[in-house]
């Protein structure tokens, strides 16, 4: 038997294995199992391909394997990152929100659409969430002023602490409370609902259903209960 020393593939490699044991697929495993590393090294994807076959660092096993464990829990790799990527920005996600899908940046690519480039003077995010909506279109609109509300405390924080991330604080009120909170005059209102039918729920993958905030994706009877309030 090699007593040579782990290379970061192996590393990746065995976590990717622990992974595929959890339920996870292969290549999602793979994925998956190379971020964490990549993650603990904070390496890019092109400094991985080029030097994953390096000796792994003492100690970075032992720091890699509490990572795995939460996935193989099927905490989503967000939560075990504490950010994703949502319109070429990187965010910070908590369990107090719910991880930016890229389906939702079509929202922000029909607001572009309807307001062009200059963009409205005024408009509101329901629900923010983590802020991705109203981050994404303050950086796209320079002259914009956005109020972004929530009914979590929890994700306010979040949200705020992304707007701060990406330079567009000043220009984004932080409002907890339903809908648009009382607040008015908007020229535009932008908004990803919950809208999970509660009987749908069990259905969902264990990374939605068992991790992400039952309040940001069950909306009531067929999903439908905020959009019916509004």
């Amino acid at each position: 038997m090699s007593d040579a020393s782990p290379t970061l593939h192996d590393l990746a490699r065995a976590a990717a294995r622990r992974l595929e044991e959890a339920g996870i697929a292969r290549d999602d495993a793979a994925r998956d199992a190379a971020l964490l590393v990549r993650h603990l090294l904070d390496w890019d994807a092109a400094r991985w391909l080029a030097e994953r076959r390096v000796p792994a660092p003492a100690g970075l096993a032992d720091r890699l394997d509490p990572l795995v464990e939460r996935r193989t829990r099927r905490e989503p790799l967000a939560y075990v990152l504490g950010r994703c990527e949502f319109w070429g920005l990187e965010f910070e996600v908590t369990p107090d929100v719910l991880i930016p899908r890229p389906e939702t940046e079509l929202i922000v690519e029909e607001a572009l659409r309807l307001c062009g480039t200059e963009g409205p003077a005024r408009l509101a995010d329901i629900g923010t969430g983590s802020g991705c909506l109203a981050v994404a279109l303050a950086r796209a609109w320079p002259s914009a002023h956005v109020t972004a509300t929530d009914v979590s405390p929890g994700a306010l924080s979040v949200a705020r602490r992304n707007a701060s991330r990406h330079g567009v604080d000043s220009r984004i009120a932080f409002l907890e409370g339903s809908l648009l909170a009382g607040a008015r005059g908007f020229e535009l209102v932008v908004s990803n609902p919950p809208y999970v039918d509660p009987a749908d729920l069990p259905a969902l993958a264990p990374e939605v259903r068992d991790h992400e905030p039952r309040g940001a994706l069950v909306a009531g009877a067929r999903g439908l209960a905020l959009v019916e309030a509004v």
